[in-house]
């Protein structure tokens, strides 16, 4: 075959080969009927068969051409897939990736990809979003960010979760609490005390999954609002104002007056863990690498 055949010449000979008729293909690849028929006697030559039977009131598929037709077809399709392929690749040069991150848990215990992902990817402007996880769950699903670490329970219907790692809870006092010279918390230790709790609303699902679990012992807290900053919880913890459980990660951030004390076996069931959450119809090249990252660590 005549290396000169290009892809136009097989646009045009789809063109006419659908609509069998030179006036008609023409108007359809918005060129007038002379350089269509042109380009049509032009492929015939170089291939040396004759692709249409002609006559005065249109034109027909010869054998060659009936034959042609679905090879052109599949190599048009062949040659759009091509050029996506080569756009998509174009779009890894510059674009904006944002990974969100839970707030409950200390950001060392997650995995750490960013610095590997900035590697593979210089171009892109690769940053990270502290917040609740219901909000990084609303992120997600409105585009604002790509993936994100969320607290397990977290409603995330509609996206794809990961279970990254689950761990126990510890109970944070005061050091000068009666409970502090105690090496493991029971429930019956702890009801009725004042416990520092979030509002449902920041998180309705981890919410309610404690909440049935407490019910399942069958025991209460007096329960104060939450500081929304993990240092200012502290400090009021270390005060004296109450107690808190928290993610075992959590123990690594220390302040002075306050004590972690592991809880008894009845808490086994009590646990908080971060998930991984996508949308599945992101297709970013660069979601995929950052997922094969997290999995990997």
């Amino acid at each position: 075959m005549n290396k000169s055949i290009d892809l136009r010449q097989f646009r045009y000979f789809v063109a006419l080969a659908e609509e069998l008729h030179f006036g008609r293909a023409a108007k359809r690849l918005h060129i007038s009927q002379p350089p269509l028929t042109r380009q049509i006697r032009q492929l015939e030559d170089h291939l040396g068969v004759g692709l249409f039977i002609r006559s005065s009131t249109g034109v027909e598929l010869s054998a060659a051409g009936m034959a042609f037709l679905p090879e052109v077809k599949r190599t048009l399709k062949q040659a759009e897939k091509a050029v996506a392929a080569a756009q998509a690749l174009r779009m890894q040069d510059a674009g904006r990736f944002v990974v969100g991150y839970t707030t409950v848990f200390d950001p060392a215990d997650i995995p750490e990809v960013l610095d590997d992902l900035r590697a593979c990817y210089p171009q892109w402007k690769i940053s990270p979003s502290l917040k609740h996880s219901i909000r990084l769950v609303q992120d997600l699903k409105n585009g604002v960010i790509d993936a994100a670490f969320i607290t397990l329970h977290t409603h995330a219907e509609g996206l794809i979760s990961e279970t990254i790692f689950n761990q126990p809870l510890v109970l944070a006092l005061s050091s000068n609490h009666r409970l502090a010279r105690k090496r493991k918390i029971r429930a019956a230790d702890i009801c009725g005390e004042s416990m520092f709790w979030f509002k449902r609303q920041l998180n309705p699902g981890y919410y309610d999954y404690c909440s049935a679990f407490f019910a399942q012992l069958g025991f209460t807290f007096n329960l104060i609002p939450e500081p929304a900053d993990h240092h200012m919880l502290l400090a009021a913890i270390a005060e004296g104002r109450g107690m808190a459980f928290m993610s075992t990660s959590l123990q690594k951030v220390k302040r002075e007056g306050v004590v972690f004390r592991p809880l008894d076996n009845e808490f086994s069931g009590l646990s908080m863990g971060i998930a991984l959450v996508y949308p599945e119809q992101n297709k970013s090249p660069v979601l995929k690498k950052f997922i094969e990252l997290v999995r990997n660590r």
